[in-house]
Protein backbone atom coordinates (compact mmCIF):
# COMPACT_ATOMS: atom_id res chain seq x y z
CA UNK A 1 0.00 0.00 0.00
CA UNK A 2 1.21 3.73 -0.99
CA UNK A 3 1.25 6.70 1.35
CA UNK A 4 -1.85 7.76 2.50
CA UNK A 5 -2.71 11.52 3.76
CA UNK A 6 -4.93 11.43 6.81
CA UNK A 7 -6.67 14.81 7.61
CA UNK A 8 -7.16 15.65 11.16
CA UNK A 9 -9.32 18.31 12.85
CA UNK A 10 -10.67 18.41 16.15
CA UNK A 11 -13.01 15.38 15.95
CA UNK A 12 -13.90 12.34 18.12
CA UNK A 13 -11.59 9.18 16.90
CA UNK A 14 -8.89 11.03 16.08
CA UNK A 15 -6.43 9.53 18.88
CA UNK A 16 -7.82 5.77 18.01
CA UNK A 17 -7.51 6.46 14.10
CA UNK A 18 -3.78 7.47 14.22
CA UNK A 19 -3.02 4.27 16.56
CA UNK A 20 -4.08 1.82 13.93
CA UNK A 21 -2.46 3.40 11.29
CA UNK A 22 0.60 2.96 13.35
CA UNK A 23 0.19 -0.61 14.69
CA UNK A 24 -0.77 -1.61 11.06
CA UNK A 25 2.56 -0.08 9.87
CA UNK A 26 0.67 1.77 7.10
CA UNK A 27 2.52 4.59 5.88
CA UNK A 28 0.72 7.83 6.38
CA UNK A 29 1.24 12.01 6.92
CA UNK A 30 -0.99 14.05 8.35
CA UNK A 31 -2.72 17.38 8.09
CA UNK A 32 -4.38 19.26 10.49
CA UNK A 33 -6.67 22.02 9.75
CA UNK A 34 -9.60 23.68 11.52
CA UNK A 35 -12.03 24.89 9.19
CA UNK A 36 -14.00 28.50 8.85
CA UNK A 37 -16.60 26.57 6.75
CA UNK A 38 -16.99 23.16 5.94
CA UNK A 39 -17.60 23.49 2.23
CA UNK A 40 -16.33 27.40 1.44
CA UNK A 41 -12.91 28.31 2.44
CA UNK A 42 -10.12 28.91 -0.28
CA UNK A 43 -7.08 29.16 1.98
CA UNK A 44 -7.79 25.28 3.18
CA UNK A 45 -8.01 24.50 -0.59
CA UNK A 46 -4.60 26.06 -1.53
CA UNK A 47 -3.08 24.43 1.16
CA UNK A 48 -4.39 21.23 0.75
CA UNK A 49 -3.60 21.05 -2.52
CA UNK A 50 -0.47 21.97 -2.23
CA UNK A 51 -0.06 18.90 -0.11
CA UNK A 52 -1.64 16.55 -1.95
CA UNK A 53 0.81 17.10 -5.01
CA UNK A 54 3.58 17.37 -2.84
CA UNK A 55 3.88 13.64 -2.63
CA UNK A 56 1.67 10.76 -5.21
CA UNK A 57 -0.35 9.92 -1.92
CA UNK A 58 -2.35 6.76 -2.73
CA UNK A 59 -5.65 7.82 -0.63
CA UNK A 60 -7.05 10.28 1.61
CA UNK A 61 -8.64 9.79 4.58
CA UNK A 62 -10.56 11.82 7.38
CA UNK A 63 -13.29 11.37 10.60
CA UNK A 64 -16.16 12.38 8.86
CA UNK A 65 -16.87 14.08 5.42
CA UNK A 66 -15.31 16.79 3.74
CA UNK A 67 -16.85 18.60 0.43
CA UNK A 68 -13.42 20.71 0.49
CA UNK A 69 -11.12 17.80 0.49
CA UNK A 70 -13.65 15.84 -2.28
CA UNK A 71 -13.67 18.42 -4.51
CA UNK A 72 -9.61 18.38 -4.37
CA UNK A 73 -9.68 14.63 -4.72
CA UNK A 74 -11.73 14.95 -7.62
CA UNK A 75 -9.55 17.34 -9.56
CA UNK A 76 -6.39 15.29 -8.92
CA UNK A 77 -8.42 12.10 -9.05
CA UNK A 78 -6.63 11.06 -5.64
CA UNK A 79 -9.32 8.23 -3.90
CA UNK A 80 -10.70 10.14 -0.65
CA UNK A 81 -12.42 7.86 2.12
CA UNK A 82 -14.35 9.29 5.13
CA UNK A 83 -15.84 7.74 8.24
CA UNK A 84 -18.56 9.87 9.39
CA UNK A 85 -20.21 9.55 12.59
CA UNK A 86 -22.76 12.44 12.28
CA UNK A 87 -26.12 11.94 11.64
CA UNK A 88 -27.27 13.45 9.20
CA UNK A 89 -24.24 14.56 7.68
CA UNK A 90 -23.73 18.08 8.62
CA UNK A 91 -23.41 19.65 5.12
CA UNK A 92 -25.82 22.14 3.51
CA UNK A 93 -24.96 21.03 -0.16
CA UNK A 94 -24.85 17.44 -1.08
CA UNK A 95 -23.46 17.76 -5.11
CA UNK A 96 -20.37 16.61 -3.98
CA UNK A 97 -20.95 13.53 -2.62
CA UNK A 98 -21.82 12.23 -6.31
CA UNK A 99 -17.85 12.70 -6.72
CA UNK A 100 -16.15 9.79 -8.54
CA UNK A 101 -13.35 9.95 -5.78
CA UNK A 102 -15.45 9.37 -3.04
CA UNK A 103 -15.59 6.40 -0.51
CA UNK A 104 -18.13 7.44 1.97
CA UNK A 105 -18.87 4.88 5.38
CA UNK A 106 -21.60 5.65 7.38
CA UNK A 107 -22.16 4.49 11.12
CA UNK A 108 -25.93 4.46 10.07
CA UNK A 109 -27.52 1.66 7.97
CA UNK A 110 -30.46 3.29 7.16
CA UNK A 111 -28.58 6.41 5.87
CA UNK A 112 -25.84 4.36 4.14
CA UNK A 113 -28.79 2.74 2.13
CA UNK A 114 -30.50 5.95 1.58
CA UNK A 115 -27.49 7.57 0.21
CA UNK A 116 -26.67 4.42 -1.93
CA UNK A 117 -30.45 4.31 -3.58
CA UNK A 118 -29.26 7.88 -4.69
CA UNK A 119 -26.08 6.62 -6.77
CA UNK A 120 -23.56 7.69 -4.03
CA UNK A 121 -20.98 5.54 -3.24
CA UNK A 122 -22.21 5.05 0.13
CA UNK A 123 -21.27 2.21 2.74
CA UNK A 124 -22.22 1.34 6.25
CA UNK A 125 -19.52 0.43 8.94
CA UNK A 126 -20.07 0.71 12.34
CA UNK A 127 -17.70 3.33 14.87
CA UNK A 128 -14.75 2.37 16.81
CA UNK A 129 -13.09 2.82 19.83
CA UNK A 130 -9.45 2.36 21.08
CA UNK A 131 -10.55 1.38 24.99
CA UNK A 132 -6.26 1.96 25.78
CA UNK A 133 -6.79 5.72 24.85
CA UNK A 134 -9.61 6.01 27.34
CA UNK A 135 -7.90 3.73 29.91
CA UNK A 136 -4.92 5.61 30.37
CA UNK A 137 -6.61 8.90 31.44
CA UNK A 138 -9.45 7.41 33.79
CA UNK A 139 -6.69 5.11 35.39
CA UNK A 140 -4.78 9.10 36.25
CA UNK A 141 -5.45 10.25 39.60
CA UNK A 142 -7.33 13.35 40.19
CA UNK A 143 -7.84 15.52 42.87
CA UNK A 144 -10.64 14.42 45.94
CA UNK A 145 -12.52 17.43 44.68
CA UNK A 146 -12.75 16.01 40.82
CA UNK A 147 -13.49 12.70 41.77
CA UNK A 148 -16.33 13.41 44.41
CA UNK A 149 -17.79 15.38 40.79
CA UNK A 150 -17.14 11.92 38.44
CA UNK A 151 -18.94 9.64 41.07
CA UNK A 152 -22.71 10.07 40.39
CA UNK A 153 -25.77 7.64 40.12
CA UNK A 154 -26.59 8.39 36.66
CA UNK A 155 -24.28 10.65 33.57
CA UNK A 156 -25.73 12.06 30.73
CA UNK A 157 -22.52 13.71 28.20
CA UNK A 158 -24.18 15.59 25.76
CA UNK A 159 -26.33 18.15 24.24
CA UNK A 160 -29.75 19.29 25.56
CA UNK A 161 -30.78 19.94 22.19
CA UNK A 162 -32.32 23.54 23.05
CA UNK A 163 -33.24 24.67 19.28
CA UNK A 164 -35.50 27.67 17.54
CA UNK A 165 -38.49 25.50 17.06
CA UNK A 166 -40.30 27.95 19.06
CA UNK A 167 -38.92 31.24 16.74
CA UNK A 168 -40.16 28.67 13.75
CA UNK A 169 -43.82 28.80 14.97
CA UNK A 170 -44.33 31.93 15.14
CA UNK A 171 -45.79 32.75 11.80
CA UNK A 172 -47.46 29.88 11.59
CA UNK A 173 -51.09 29.15 11.99
CA UNK A 174 -52.98 26.85 14.61
CA UNK A 175 -53.17 24.25 12.24
CA UNK A 176 -50.19 24.18 11.73
CA UNK A 177 -48.24 24.46 15.00
CA UNK A 178 -50.79 21.62 15.89
CA UNK A 179 -49.65 19.49 13.22
CA UNK A 180 -46.02 20.11 13.89
CA UNK A 181 -47.00 19.28 17.67
CA UNK A 182 -48.63 16.30 16.30
CA UNK A 183 -45.64 14.98 14.46
CA UNK A 184 -43.44 15.12 17.60
CA UNK A 185 -45.78 13.60 20.04
CA UNK A 186 -46.01 10.81 17.79
CA UNK A 187 -42.34 10.33 17.45
CA UNK A 188 -41.77 11.07 21.14
CA UNK A 189 -44.18 7.34 21.07
CA UNK A 190 -42.20 5.64 19.16
CA UNK A 191 -39.02 4.24 20.06
CA UNK A 192 -37.99 1.42 17.64
CA UNK A 193 -38.58 3.49 14.41
CA UNK A 194 -37.87 7.35 12.92
CA UNK A 195 -41.45 8.53 11.64
CA UNK A 196 -40.61 12.35 10.75
CA UNK A 197 -39.41 11.82 7.47
CA UNK A 198 -42.87 10.26 6.05
CA UNK A 199 -44.95 13.15 8.39
CA UNK A 200 -42.93 16.07 6.46
CA UNK A 201 -45.26 15.89 3.56
CA UNK A 202 -44.65 18.27 0.56
CA UNK A 203 -48.23 19.71 0.87
CA UNK A 204 -46.89 20.84 4.61
CA UNK A 205 -43.57 21.97 3.45
CA UNK A 206 -45.31 24.28 1.04
CA UNK A 207 -47.68 25.13 3.49
CA UNK A 208 -45.25 26.70 5.91
CA UNK A 209 -43.22 27.96 3.50
CA UNK A 210 -45.84 30.43 2.58
CA UNK A 211 -46.48 31.32 6.06
CA UNK A 212 -42.77 32.24 5.70
CA UNK A 213 -42.63 33.53 2.82
CA UNK A 214 -45.80 36.08 3.66
CA UNK A 215 -44.00 36.77 7.17
CA UNK A 216 -40.28 37.48 6.10
CA UNK A 217 -41.70 39.52 2.97
CA UNK A 218 -40.26 36.37 0.85
CA UNK A 219 -37.06 36.00 2.58
CA UNK A 220 -37.49 32.71 4.45
CA UNK A 221 -37.96 29.43 3.49
CA UNK A 222 -37.18 26.27 5.29
CA UNK A 223 -36.35 23.09 3.17
CA UNK A 224 -37.05 19.48 4.15
CA UNK A 225 -33.77 18.43 5.21
CA UNK A 226 -34.06 21.94 7.85
CA UNK A 227 -37.81 21.32 8.65
CA UNK A 228 -36.56 16.85 9.49
CA UNK A 229 -33.44 17.61 11.35
CA UNK A 230 -34.81 20.19 13.46
CA UNK A 231 -38.02 18.52 14.93
CA UNK A 232 -34.98 15.45 15.44
CA UNK A 233 -33.87 17.56 17.57
CA UNK A 234 -36.53 18.80 19.18
CA UNK A 235 -38.39 15.59 19.61
CA UNK A 236 -34.84 14.51 21.61
CA UNK A 237 -34.39 17.47 23.32
CA UNK A 238 -37.86 16.80 25.17
CA UNK A 239 -37.35 13.42 25.63
CA UNK A 240 -34.00 14.35 27.25
CA UNK A 241 -35.75 16.98 29.47
CA UNK A 242 -38.11 14.63 30.61
CA UNK A 243 -35.76 11.89 31.53
CA UNK A 244 -33.47 14.76 32.97
CA UNK A 245 -36.17 15.67 35.10
CA UNK A 246 -37.74 12.28 36.10
CA UNK A 247 -34.45 10.52 37.16
CA UNK A 248 -33.04 13.40 38.96
CA UNK A 249 -36.17 13.31 41.70
CA UNK A 250 -35.17 10.10 42.44
CA UNK A 251 -31.43 9.74 42.10
CA UNK A 252 -27.88 11.41 41.91
CA UNK A 253 -28.03 12.86 38.38
CA UNK A 254 -25.23 14.91 36.61
CA UNK A 255 -25.42 16.59 33.22
CA UNK A 256 -22.13 17.34 31.04
CA UNK A 257 -23.11 20.09 28.33
CA UNK A 258 -22.49 23.01 26.92
CA UNK A 259 -26.20 23.90 27.49
CA UNK A 260 -27.99 24.74 30.74
CA UNK A 261 -32.11 24.33 31.61
CA UNK A 262 -32.97 26.19 34.55
CA UNK A 263 -36.10 23.65 35.05
CA UNK A 264 -33.60 20.89 36.06
CA UNK A 265 -33.30 22.26 39.63
CA UNK A 266 -32.61 18.30 40.98
CA UNK A 267 -29.76 18.15 38.54
CA UNK A 268 -26.06 18.92 39.00
CA UNK A 269 -24.63 20.97 36.23
CA UNK A 270 -21.45 20.42 35.35
CA UNK A 271 -20.45 22.40 32.53
CA UNK A 272 -18.92 20.86 28.80
CA UNK A 273 -16.87 17.88 29.04
CA UNK A 274 -13.50 17.33 27.12
CA UNK A 275 -14.00 14.21 24.74
CA UNK A 276 -10.02 13.15 26.00
CA UNK A 277 -9.06 14.97 29.13
CA UNK A 278 -12.67 14.31 30.91
CA UNK A 279 -15.02 12.22 29.35
CA UNK A 280 -13.38 8.89 30.44
CA UNK A 281 -13.64 9.82 34.28
CA UNK A 282 -17.49 10.14 34.01
CA UNK A 283 -17.95 7.27 31.94
CA UNK A 284 -15.62 4.93 33.86
CA UNK A 285 -17.63 6.70 37.52
CA UNK A 286 -20.82 7.05 36.77
CA UNK A 287 -23.10 4.05 37.98
CA UNK A 288 -24.98 4.37 34.90
CA UNK A 289 -24.59 6.33 31.92
CA UNK A 290 -27.34 7.43 30.18
CA UNK A 291 -27.35 7.33 25.77
CA UNK A 292 -30.58 9.18 24.60
CA UNK A 293 -29.84 8.73 20.83
CA UNK A 294 -30.67 11.85 18.77
CA UNK A 295 -33.93 10.76 16.98
CA UNK A 296 -32.41 11.33 13.28
CA UNK A 297 -29.90 8.17 14.06
CA UNK A 298 -32.21 5.32 12.58
CA UNK A 299 -30.01 2.37 13.01
CA UNK A 300 -26.89 2.88 13.82
CA UNK A 301 -24.53 2.22 16.98
CA UNK A 302 -23.77 5.78 18.28
CA UNK A 303 -20.38 6.82 19.14
CA UNK A 304 -21.39 7.61 22.81
CA UNK A 305 -22.29 4.05 23.32
CA UNK A 306 -18.96 2.38 22.29
CA UNK A 307 -17.30 5.50 24.31
CA UNK A 308 -18.75 4.60 27.20
CA UNK A 309 -17.80 0.71 26.74
CA UNK A 310 -14.85 1.85 26.33
CA UNK A 311 -14.02 3.46 29.27
CA UNK A 312 -15.61 -0.09 31.52
CA UNK A 313 -19.20 2.25 32.15
CA UNK A 314 -22.16 0.63 31.95
CA UNK A 315 -24.26 2.13 29.56
CA UNK A 316 -28.48 2.21 29.86
CA UNK A 317 -29.63 3.27 26.10
CA UNK A 318 -32.79 3.88 23.52
CA UNK A 319 -33.40 0.94 21.37
CA UNK A 320 -31.80 1.66 17.91
CA UNK A 321 -32.15 -1.83 15.87
CA UNK A 322 -28.08 -2.06 15.39
CA UNK A 323 -27.53 -1.68 19.04
CA UNK A 324 -29.90 -4.51 19.52
CA UNK A 325 -28.24 -6.46 16.87
CA UNK A 326 -25.20 -6.48 17.99
CA UNK A 327 -25.33 -6.42 21.74
CA UNK A 328 -26.91 -8.81 24.10
CA UNK A 329 -29.54 -6.80 26.09
CA UNK A 330 -29.01 -7.18 29.59
CA UNK A 331 -25.83 -8.48 29.34
CA UNK A 332 -23.25 -6.38 27.52
CA UNK A 333 -25.86 -3.50 27.58
CA UNK A 334 -29.31 -2.33 29.04
CA UNK A 335 -31.29 -1.35 26.35
CA UNK A 336 -34.60 0.35 27.11
CA UNK A 337 -37.85 0.86 25.17
CA UNK A 338 -40.19 3.54 26.75
CA UNK A 339 -39.86 6.31 29.59
CA UNK A 340 -41.33 3.95 32.02
CA UNK A 341 -39.20 0.83 31.04
CA UNK A 342 -36.07 3.49 31.15
CA UNK A 343 -37.06 4.24 35.36
CA UNK A 344 -37.55 0.50 35.85
CA UNK A 345 -34.30 -0.37 34.72
CA UNK A 346 -32.30 2.32 36.43
CA UNK A 347 -33.78 1.71 39.85
CA UNK A 348 -33.25 -2.01 39.24
CA UNK A 349 -29.92 -1.52 38.16
CA UNK A 350 -28.80 1.09 40.84
CA UNK A 351 -30.11 -1.62 43.72
CA UNK A 352 -27.97 -4.37 41.99
CA UNK A 353 -24.30 -3.63 41.83
CA UNK A 354 -22.82 -7.10 40.82
CA UNK A 355 -25.48 -7.06 37.91
CA UNK A 356 -24.64 -3.58 36.82
CA UNK A 357 -20.64 -3.92 37.06
CA UNK A 358 -20.55 -7.53 35.37
CA UNK A 359 -22.87 -5.99 32.32
CA UNK A 360 -20.04 -3.34 32.27
CA UNK A 361 -17.14 -5.68 31.96
CA UNK A 362 -19.31 -7.58 29.55
CA UNK A 363 -19.55 -4.50 27.15
CA UNK A 364 -16.38 -3.55 27.67
CA UNK A 365 -14.83 -7.09 26.52
CA UNK A 366 -17.36 -6.96 23.46
CA UNK A 367 -15.63 -3.38 22.56
CA UNK A 368 -12.26 -4.14 22.86
CA UNK A 369 -12.51 -6.93 20.75
CA UNK A 370 -15.12 -6.53 17.83
CA UNK A 371 -15.39 -2.75 17.61
CA UNK A 372 -11.63 -1.68 16.81
CA UNK A 373 -10.20 1.00 14.90
CA UNK A 374 -7.38 -2.08 13.17
CA UNK A 375 -10.33 -4.20 12.42
CA UNK A 376 -12.39 -0.89 10.50
CA UNK A 377 -9.07 0.66 8.77
CA UNK A 378 -8.48 -2.59 7.47
CA UNK A 379 -11.76 -2.59 5.88
CA UNK A 380 -11.54 0.59 4.59
CA UNK A 381 -8.37 0.80 3.28
CA UNK A 382 -7.72 -2.95 2.51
Amino acid sequence: MGRILYFQWHSFMNAGMERALQKLEIAYDTFFYTFTDWEKDEEFCCRFEKKLISEKYEKVLSVNYSPLISRVCEDHQVPYISWVYDCPIHIREHETLYNSCNTIYFFDRMQAETYQKQGINARHLPLAVDSEVFRTVYMTPVSVEEQRKYNTEIALVGKLYQTEYQYYLQPLTEYQRGYLEGIIAAQLKVYGGYLIPELVTEELLLDLNRSYAKASGDKVQVTRRELEYMLACETTGRERFVILGLLSQHFKTALWSNEKDERLTHVTHNGYADYYKQMPYIFHNAKINLNIALRAIQTGIPLRVLDIMGCGGFVLTSYREEIAEHFVNGEECVIYENLEDMYAKAKFYLEHEEERQRIAISGFEKVRRDFTFDNALRRILG
